[in-house]
């Protein structure tokens, strides 16, 4: 268990550490992998999340998993890749969060995984965590806890 002083270090200088929907790329279900490769090739993104129309998280698409999935698909037949939506090769495996999810469970998730796509109760879309912010936070506490805090080494008990 994560202590009282290590999550309120984390939480400085907010405890909001969820990018907004608003400011993340994402895909629906629908869009065409052609749309897919415009979006995540021109903004650089590896992975991004496929939202649904009542903007609840399905899936995850990347161009790996395109050019992996489609295999018959070429980037130059422009035709198909319009005509394949991207629910038809997104990843459906997605590392999701509640938004009152405990700092542990985002730790546990955020090792394996570049982001976390973060939801209310009725799977509502509302952001990620990325693994970026979370090192981050870590990283002032490292610089940092000895500026708030005595560090004492225990002795060793037998």
């Amino acid at each position: 268990m994560i202590g009282k002083k290590i999550k309120d270090l984390f939480n400085e200088p907010t405890a909001n550490i969820i990018t907004p929907a608003s400011e993340v790329a994402v895909l629906r279900e629908d869009d065409s992998l052609l749309h897919a490769i415009l979006v995540l090739s021109n903004r650089g993104y590896q992975t991004i999340p496929v939202l649904d129309t009542k903007d609840r998280v399905r899936g995850l698409i990347s161009i790996s998993k395109i050019v992996i999935s489609c295999e018959n698909v070429s980037f130059f037949n422009e035709k198909k890749l319009t005509e394949t939506k991207v629910y038809e090769v997104m990843d459906q495996i997605v590392p999701i969060l509640f938004d009152d999810s405990d700092l542990e469970d985002v730790l546990r998730l955020i090792i394996n995984n570049n982001f976390i796509c973060i939801t209310h109760k009725n799977g509502y879309f509302l952001g990620i965590i990325t693994r970026k912010t979370v090192l981050e936070r870590f990283t002032n506490i490292a610089h940092n806890i000895e500026n708030e805090y005595k560090l004492i080494k225990r002795l060793n008990k037998l």
